[in-house]
Order: structure tokens, then C-alpha cells, then sequence
């Protein structure tokens, strides 16, 4: 590959870059560039808790990193509309006074998410066009357009003193796109004649050859799907994937299907495309989820929310019959129009069971690849980018580490100095200067976790309680004594929920409350009830697992009277 690209700074400066989300992992997406005294952030994005995150909601990326920064950040930069790019603004845009430069789609988007979680107060925005300039304090910022399997995807060229960086965003080179809108090679080939420093690129599917098909194609599945079935079509998707949803509609409208849309964010996104003109149907073609045994199943489809397993979804209330409106039956054809994302196959798995047994024919990525197109560019379209931009440096983003030392050996092959390809993982430190580049380091990153409304108070010790109570139950222990005293007031009591069934287990209570006096000093005046609470919790733990093997967490209650 020839390879073009002198420094252009001959001073002390340095560009920094770090994901604070996205490398090392699929979801999180939020990366910063930071450059003297200025700082741009690019995504910002939420992940889904695996199933041991007992309660976890969402999973957001720690911005620890800015607190002391805050007045240095110019702009966050947001690439398209999916949640692992935007789902984090409605619990940090408080904590970031920049504003947010983004398309029109994804600015409808976004402002969904604020106004229901009452953050939108905070939020300035600025609607980017492709190509133009916007300077940002030492940032040169400049959008193009980038194919997705959302509509409005942009990339950013980021410039500063040292050169040009080209953050692609999620994308892949779609020859014919469901919103007409290509890559823009030009753009990326002009770039890579004038040089660039460093190329930030998805390569999420780095592992896969060729390229990946297009989004239209899909279109074409649903069409045959909905001839071929006599029955109600559902199809589940992630619900900001537009394009796809917009092919649903289309297919329906042709077999003169009605559509539900099940889900409120799916709701939600619809309705903000269908505003701003992304998507065109006549409205009469959508009816509320109560009609829905009011209309023949022949003439009916049900785009649902709940691709991922997400407990509490439409999709997941449907698999395990506690739906209000749907019940699945025979002759039910179920789509999955999304791959699980790696860490939820367990949550698809067990859903897409039940739905089977339920009695309707289920249709998923293990058994046919019909159904789903991915929206990252494969080995081949890599190698385009690659050769489109001529970057001097190499920095593979959004994808799990196995993905990215991939795109690191396309790169070799390619031609760029295995040298010039950093790899980095959450919280890694690149660092630009005149010099060339390098790796100098890690932050302290962790998992902030958002359960209901608490944003970042479930650590890692409420989790491990959250395991035990779920997995080996609870043993409380009432202690009661006398408020002046503080002698004990009759004998201890001891109640057991998900460890074991009281009435049968008479003998091991018996004892369990045996093993609780004699933590009590034989009723003695106890003075210190935090060492005696220690003590029980010891002792009685100790017992219990020497009768059943199993550890459930011990809870002492003193009470006075």
C-alpha cells in the first residue's frame, strides 16, 4: 500500500486517544481525542448486563476521566442512532457541558431519550452536514457519510495540529443502501491522498471474508416470508434499526398486512423517523395492539422490541405467555431480524425456546441467514477502507479484542507496519506526537451500572449479594432483647426463604438456632453487637455449609423491646 503522510507540528504538543467504551467489547461506544487544552468526544453509548448483573438495567462507560475536564470538552461528535452510541447521553449530558453535533435522525433520537429522563435541559444541539467544517477549539471537525444499517451514519475527519484522524463510526460499504445513501469513497479517497495520521475503523466483523450483503436484501426476505405464510408474521429487531423496520412496513404494505408495533421504544423510534421523513407509510396500515384479534391472521404483521432477551420486553412477555394482547398459537412464523449480541445468547436462546414451544415456527441466525444482514463491513470492504484512506497509523475500534488483532493482520497483509497498529482495549492511552505514536499507559475504567433511576450505586459488592440471594437464598435471624437491659428477650428465630422449605427442615432449624446461641455467650449482656452479629454470620454460615453444601446469605436483625 503506498502510504503518504508527513507531521505537520513541530511543537511540544500531543493528540491523546482513548475509548472510555467500545474496545474490548461491542457495546459502550465512547471515545476521546484530547488535545492541549481541548477536548472532543466521539459516542456515547449503553451496553447490555450480562445475566449475572442481577438487576442491572444498563451498563454505561465510566467518565471518571473528564470530571476534571469538563470546561475543556468543545463537543461530543455522535456517529449514528444506536443505542450503543447514544444510550449513555441521558445519564452523563449533565455531567458535559458541550453540545452535541449529530444528523437530523439521530438528533430526533437523542431527543427522545433526554426529554423522558427530563435531561433535555442540558442538551444543545448542532445538525452536521457532510463535508462541512466545524472548528472546535484545536479540533477541525468535518462529517461524511458512511452506509449503516440506520439511516443518517456519519463518520469524522479530526484534525489537529499533528493531522488528520478519520473515526468511522459503524459502518460498511452498502452498494445499495435502504436510504439510497452510500459510503462517501470520495470524500475517503481525497483524504487519503492528502495524508492521514491515524485511522480510528469499526472491525467488528474483521473475522468474516468478502463483504457483507447489503440491507436490501432483507426487503426481499420479508417479501417472500409474508407470500409464503398463511399466518401472523412477527418479526423482532433492534428497535433504532430503521432501515430494517422500514422494509418490515413495506413487505406488510404488499401483502396488505396490518402492522403492530409492540415495544416503546420501538414505538418511540418510529415515530421520530416517520416525523423527520425516513419513514413514508400511509397510517392507516397500523393499528393498536388491542385489534389485534379483531384482524384475520393472514392480513397481519407484529414488529416487536426484544431482539437481545431483555427481560420486561414485549418480546420476552410474549415467550412466556404473560402478554396482554398476544398468545402465540400454530401457524405463528417468528423472524429474529439481529444476532444475539455476544454475552445475550443465553436470554435469545431460552426465549426463542419458549416461543417454540409455544407452538410457533421460529426463524434465527443458527438456521438460516436469511433473515439478518450485518451493518459492519466485512474482510474485503476493510481492505477497501484501508486502501481508500492510506493511513500512516492504525487504531482498530469498536470490536472484541480477537476482532481487532484480525483487522490487525488484514492491516499487515495490507501493508502497514505492524508497528503503526495500536491496539488497545477500554481505558488505553494512545498518545500522537512528532515523534510517531504510541501506547503510554491505561486509565482506571469500570462498568458503571444504571438499575431503575440509581446511576452508579450498584458496585460489585451489591452484585455478589444480588448472586447469593438468587442462587443459595436467604437465612434471617431475629435476635430480640430488651431496650434497657439489652439482655435477650426469648430464644432466637430463625426464617428461611429460597435456602429451605421451613416446615420440612424442623431438625436444621433446630440446630441452626443451637449453633445462634451459642454465638450469644449463653445469654449473657452483650455490650458490642456489631462482633456478635460477625459472629453469627461466621458461625452460622460455617454450619450451613456443612449440612447442605450450601451458602446462603446470613442476615442477623437485632430487635430491642
Amino acid at each position: 500500500m503506498s502510504r503518504k503522510f508527513r507531521f505537520g507540528h513541530k511543537g511540544k504538543e500531543k493528540l491523546i486517544f482513548i475509548p472510555l467504551g467500545g474496545n474490548g467489547q461491542v457495546t459502550k461506544n465512547m471515545f476521546v481525542y484530547e488535545y492541549g487544552n481541548d477536548v472532543v468526544l466521539v459516542d456515547c453509548g449503553m451496553g447490555f448486563p450480562t445475566e449475572m448483573l442481577y438487576g442491572v438495567d444498563m451498563v454505561i462507560p465510566d467518565i471518571s476521566y473528564l470530571a476534571d475536564k469538563r470546561d475543556k470538552i468543545r463537543a461530543i461528535l455522535i456517529t449514528h442512532g444506536h443505542e450503543d452510541h447514544i444510550g449513555a447521553l441521558p445519564y452523563v449530558i449533565d455531567k458535559i457541558s458541550a453540545p452535541i453535533y449529530t444528523s437530523r435522525l439521530t438528533i430526533g433520537l437523542i431527543k427522545v431519550r433526554l426529554e423522558e429522563a427530563g435531561k433535555s435541559s442540558f442538551a444543545r444541539f448542532i445538525q452536521v452536514e457532510p463535508r462541512k467544517k466545524y472548528q472546535l477549539g484545536a479540533f477541525s471537525v468535518e462529517p461524511f457519510q458512511m452506509s449503516h444499517s440506520i439511516p443518517d451514519a456519519v463518520g469524522f475527519a479530526i484534525t489537529t495540529p499533528l493531522g488528520t484522524t478519520i473515526h468511522t463510526g459503524d459502518y460498511k460499504f452498502d452498494p445499495s443502501p435502504v436510504d439510497g445513501k452510500t459510503t462517501d469513497v470520495e470524500y475517503l479517497a481525497s483524504r487519503g491522498r492528502a495524508g492521514v495520521l491515524a485511522l480510528m475503523s469499526d472491525c467488528l466483523r474483521s473475522e468474516k471474508p468478502g463483504t457483507t450483503l447489503s440491507e436490501t436484501a432483507i426487503g426481499q426476505r420479508f417479501d417472500e416470508a409474508m407470500s409464503q405464510t398463511s399466518g401472523r408474521v412477527i418479526i423482532t429487531t433492534f428497535s433504532s434499526n430503521i432501515s430494517r423496520i422500514k422494509q418490515a412496513i413495506e413487505a406488510s404494505l404488499k401483502h396488505s398486512r396490518k402492522v403492530v408495533i409492540m415495544g416503546r421504544s420501538m414505538e418511540q423510534n418510529i415515530q421520530v423517523a416517520a416525523q423527520l421523513g425516513y419513514l413514508h407509510f400511509p397510517s392507516e396500515i397500523l393499528v393498536k395492539p388491542e385489534r389485534i384479534e379483531k384482524i384475520p391472521d393472514q392480513n397481519l404483521t407484529l414488529i416487536v422490541a426484544g431482539s437481545q432477551g431483555q427481560p420486561g420486553s414485549a418480546l420476552s412477555r410474549i415467550a412466556s405467555g404473560e402478554h396482554k394482547y398476544v398468545a402465540i398459537k400454530e401457524g405463528d412464523l417468528i423472524i429474529f431480524s439481529a444476532d444475539p449480541i455476544p454475552g445475550n445468547q443465553d436470554a435469545v436462546y431460552e426465549m426463542i425456546d419458549n416461543l417454540s414451544r409455544l407452538g410457533a415456527s421460529v426463524k434465527y441466525s443458527d438456521i438460516t441467514s436469511d433473515f439478518h444482514v450485518s451493518g459492519h463491513a466485512s474482510q474485503s470492504e476493510l481492505a477497501l477502507m484501508l486502501s481508500l484512506t492510506r493511513p500512516k497509523y492504525l487504531v482498530p475500534i469498536s470490536a472484541m479484542h480477537r476482532q481487532m488483532k484480525q483487522f490487525s493482520l488484514l492491516a499487515q497483509s495490507a501493508g502497514i507496519a505492524a508497528a503503526n497498529i495500536l491496539i488497545v482495549d477500554e481505558g488505553g492511552v494512545i498518545e500522537f506526537s512528532q515523534e510517531g505514536a504510541r501506547i503510554t499507559g491505561q486509565i482506571e475504567t469500570t462498568n458503571v451500572f444504571v438499575d431503575g433511576i440509581g446511576v452508579g450505586d450498584v458496585g460489585s459488592i451489591v452484585l455478589r449479594d444480588r448472586k447469593v440471594l438468587a442462587e443459595e437464598g436467604i437465612v434471617v435471624v431475629i435476635i430480640t432483647t430488651h431496650k434497657r437491659t439489652n439482655h435477650l428477650v426469648g430464644e432466637p428465630e430463625i426464617i428461611s426463604r429460597g435456602f429451605v422449605y421451613m416446615k420440612e427442615s424442623g431438625g436444621l432449624i433446630k440446630e441452626a438456632k443451637q449453633i445462634v446461641r451459642k454465638s450469644l455467650d449463653s445469654g449473657n449482656k452483650i455490650k458490642n453487637w456489631l462482633s456478635v452479629k460477625e459472629k453469627i454470620t461466621e458461625d452460622l454460615e460455617r454450619f450451613l455449609f456443612k449440612k447442605t453444601a450450601r451458602r446462603p446469605m446470613v442476615l442477623p436483625v437485632i430487635v430491642d423491646v
